[in-house]
């Protein structure tokens, strides 16, 4: 498998077939798929393919898997999207200042914004399949992935909706989501090179509300493992 990122010509290949699943009203499109999988590369737990494919097609439920035309269209496709996530992985090791979301505009009369809610959907929905992993992140990296779960739950797009945030808010945190995602790559690329980080991580009190979003206290949560 060749392991550079994709093209852009590539990249609109992938898109478009994502486009195309009709059958499949909650499949990703190519912004949920790249927030999905910098997540997965991001995170505590090693996830294998067997576990998160299923979500690529069906991002609400995870049950749904396509029909490929042929065995050569399978091979295309899944090649494509394992480059994708391979090519995330390279930039944040490699180069982790060169890294950005992939994420969609709105051409607004040439005065162009970012659309976010997508990719943080896509961050979001991956790290559900890791929620102990991700409720071990430190107090002080939680605000920016806050910011992703507002923009990526649907709890949280109904309090954007009441809070009615200005454009150059919204702007700042598509400008932040790169740096967020830095920050949490390195905490859980050291946690995984060294156990002895890992078991001095920075965990909420037991009585604080645990990060996961569950509204429970840490010790009825994810703290009581």
């Amino acid at each position: 498998m060749k392991h550079e990122p994709l093209t852009e010509a590539e990249l609109d290949e992938l898109d478009e077939y994502l486009l195309s699943l009709d059958q499949f009203d909650d499949s990703m499109d190519m912004s949920m798929l790249d927030g999905f999988f910098t997540a997965i590369v991001c995170g505590q737990r090693l996830i294998p393919p067997s576990e998160w494919m299923r979500w690529v097609w069906d991002a609400e439920n995870g049950e749904q898997e396509p029909a490929f035309e042929s065995r050569a269209q399978a091979q295309r496709i899944l090649g494509l999207m394992m480059r994708h996530m391979n090519g995330i992985v390279t930039t944040l090791m490699q180069a982790p200042e060169r890294f950005e979301p992939l994420l969609m505009e709105s051409p607004n009369e040439g005065d162009p914004i970012p659309i976010i809610d997508e990719w943080c959907v896509g961050f979001v929905t991956a790290m559900a399949l890791d929620e102990p992993g991700w409720a071990s992140v430190p107090p002080a990296m939680r605000e920016g992935l806050d910011e992703i779960r507002l923009y990526g739950s649907l709890k949280g797009c109904e309090k954007l909706e009441q809070m009615n945030l200005p454009l150059e808010q919204h702007r700042a945190t598509a400008d932040g989501l790169a740096g967020t995602v830095r920050q949490v790559h390195a905490y859980f690329l050291q946690q995984r090179q060294s156990p002895e980080a890992a078991q001095k991580a920075d965990r909420p009190g037991r009585n604080e509300p645990c990060p996961c979003g569950s509204g429970k206290k840490y010790k009825r949560c994810h703290g009581s493992a």
